[in-house]
């Protein structure tokens, strides 16, 4: 209805959704945040980009902080429950790693990301969340999604960024270039 900014909307839920703490009700909650406003972002050529709905800014803005929020969520699975379940965590985490990848995905299909925004606002913070995540799961199929949802000409811009990371990475973390 357009009552509210666009940027205002997102704001808020992606601030309501941190009420579910619980990490795999969180992760779906959060795949299905993304989905639902696919098409009501305020990206370059949408109805909602103007003065008052924002612009690609918010909406790279809105998908970023749901991204770190379901990316926290995942990595808090694996210390859930007892030692003894571990490996029935790991498989659980394989298999919901992709709603975790949507969020870059959805990133990535925005019309207003250029090679210019992708190396100065948003490859910076996508590295930042991988580095921090500290997880030897998470690390390696974050850096393998960026690989695969954005152009070869953005990574071809930002080459020195990505490899400087790959050295704060854990230990048995495997990169595929």
């Amino acid at each position: 209805s357009r009552q509210a900014p666009a940027k205002d909307i997102l704001n808020d839920l992606v601030e309501m959704a941190k009420g579910v703490q619980h990490p795999m009700r969180g992760l779906f909650l959060r795949n299905y945040l993304a989905t639902a406003c696919k098409d009501k972002l305020p990206d370059t050529g949408s109805k909602f980009e103007g003065r008052a709905g924002g612009n690609v800014t918010h909406a790279v803005d809105f998908i970023l902080r749901n991204f770190s929020e379901t990316n926290r969520l995942w990595v808090r699975m694996q210390n859930q429950g007892p030692s003894k379940e571990r490996k029935r965590r790991e498989k659980e985490r394989q298999d919901l790693r992709i709603l975790v990848g949507t969020n870059l995905v959805r990133l990535s299909q925005l019309e207003g990301v250029d090679a210019e925004s992708y190396a100065t606002n948003i490859l910076p913070k996508l590295l930042e969340q991988v580095v921090n995540c500290k997880d030897t799961i998470a690390q390696p199929y974050l850096l393998d999604c960026i690989i695969q949802v954005f152009p070869d000409e953005f990574h071809l811009a930002t080459l020195d960024a990505f490899l400087a990371i790959c050295t704060q990475l854990k230990e048995k973390v495997n990169v595929r270039l």
